[in-house]
């Protein structure tokens, strides 16, 4: 690979071991993935699909090996995991995280929304960009989530929220040096000026989050670069203006990461780890209070609610936005664009009701389900019917997760799996 001159130069002054990092893009990327909690313990998984190597800093994360499963793995499709890129990972487990109502502010295509998902009560995760905000939300469907709401905004729409949220996490856009290895087209677009505009536009983020943040709030800023500018520079910059003050991280993540400026702005190389490039830091709003969040759920359809629960046996609200019925993901309504406000419970066709795969992924373990062998599940995923003696709408499993709905008629069983997913 031939990398920028402007480049190589500037990572000579502040990289260590500069000779082992230019010999690291001659290497191959390191590939890894997520066990997903709310589908499948870590230990289950690993009891299905044979030992792998932990990500050492993430227990509930392992490095994949060669023929390791793809996305059209019934596995995958009933989101038992997430792959993600190693050293992506240590940026929510680089700090012990507790939060009421947590905001992944640019969390396209979602791999820290799906680390923090299970970290914090309630998440609202966005995207600025429609196309990205909907591969969020297909990902967060996947994953079986009931506490994230997907929204689709411009960072600084958030101010007008006001400062409610415990923590926010911003994955800022940058120039990528840092998949530089994986992605040739950041090598091409890289310049000086782009990595210097990339720090302004990163340096406004962190004003609109400061906005939306509550005092003694944290946020959590990360890149995929290794510019000084959009990364201690954009830290250093906003703390000289705010009273913040920063986090110390882990001892479980310091022991792979090292720093430039500060022990507790971390960097991650990839010829010191598993994994690519990565900058991360927490910073902490110092001023004292609470703050008070007006609890606004909306009256819950009973129509819906009954199906609900005669299907799952669970007591859930199930409310109205537009033409189709949410389960909400928190009982706050902000107002905000939502790609989705909860788990979609479905929508009327006629005078009938019919239950979204959505529905069958959150919630599919409450209900009556037939147990699918890897062969039966790849027909499903093709869209295929299968037999079976259930009689009305039911989910099918594999493994112990839901991979989605039928209706079974006792002999034979509808496949509900969206023509969209299939294989």
């Amino acid at each position: 690979m031939r990398l920028p001159e402007d480049f190589i130069n500037e990572m000579k002054d502040i990289v260590p071991k500069f000779d082992d990092f230019l010999n690291s893009y001659n290497q191959k990327p390191a590939r890894a993935f997520k066990v997903n909690g709310n589908k499948i313990s870590a230990a289950d998984y690993i009891a299905l699909c044979g030992q792998r190597e932990n990500v050492p800093f993430a227990a509930d994360c392992f490095y994949a090996i060669e023929n390791e499963i793809r996305g059209t793995h019934p596995y995958h499709h009933a989101g038992m995991i997430y792959f993600q890129e190693p050293s992506a990972m240590s940026v929510v487990n680089a700090f012990d995280i507790d939060a009421d109502l947590a905001l992944d502010m640019c969390a396209a295509p979602g791999g820290k929304t799906v680390q923090l998902a299970d970290k914090v009560k309630y998440l609202v995760s966005n995207d600025i960009t429609p196309s990205r905000a909907l591969t969020l939300k297909s990902n967060v469907e996947r994953m079986g989530f009931t506490n994230v709401a997907v929204t689709c905004n411009d960072p600084c729409e958030f101010e007008k929220c006001g400062q409610i949220f415990d923590l926010i996490l911003v994955d800022a856009p940058c120039s990528g040096e840092g998949m530089f290895r994986k992605d040739e087209t950041a090598v091409a677009q890289w310049s000086k000026e782009h990595s210097l505009s990339c720090a302004d536009r990163q340096y406004a983020i962190l004003l609109s989050a400061d906005k939306a943040l509550r005092q003694g709030g944290t946020i959590i800023y990360s890149t995929c670069t290794f510019s000084v500018a959009e990364n201690e520079g954009v830290i250093e910059r906003f703390l000289q203006n705010h009273d913040y003050e920063l986090v110390k991280p882990s001892q479980r993540i310091t022991d792979y990461t090292t720093y430039l400026t500060h022990p507790y702005m971390r960097r991650f190389y990839p010829h010191l780890g598993k994994g690519e490039g990565q900058f991360f830091a927490a910073i902490r709003k110092v001023e004292g209070g609470s703050i008070r969040r007006k609890d606004s759920r909306v009256k819950s359809d009973y129509s819906v609610a009954a199906f609900v629960k005669e299907l799952t046996g669970l007591s859930l609200d199930c409310v109205r936005y537009g033409d189709n019925f949410y389960i909400p993901a928190m009982p706050y309504a902000l107002d905000l664009r939502y790609m989705s406000g909860g788990v979609r419970a479905g929508g009327y066709v006629g005078k009938t009701f019919k239950p979204d795969h959505y529905l069958f992924s959150a919630y599919g373990s409450f209900m009556q389900n037939a147990v699918l062998d890897e062969d039966a599940a790849v027909k499903y995923i093709k869209g295929e019917q299968l037999e079976g003696s259930m009689k009305g709408f039911g989910a099918v499993t594999i493994g112990g997760a839901s991979l989605g709905g039928v209706k079974g008629d006792g002999s034979v069983l509808k496949n509900l799996y969206p023509k969209g997913l299939r294989n």
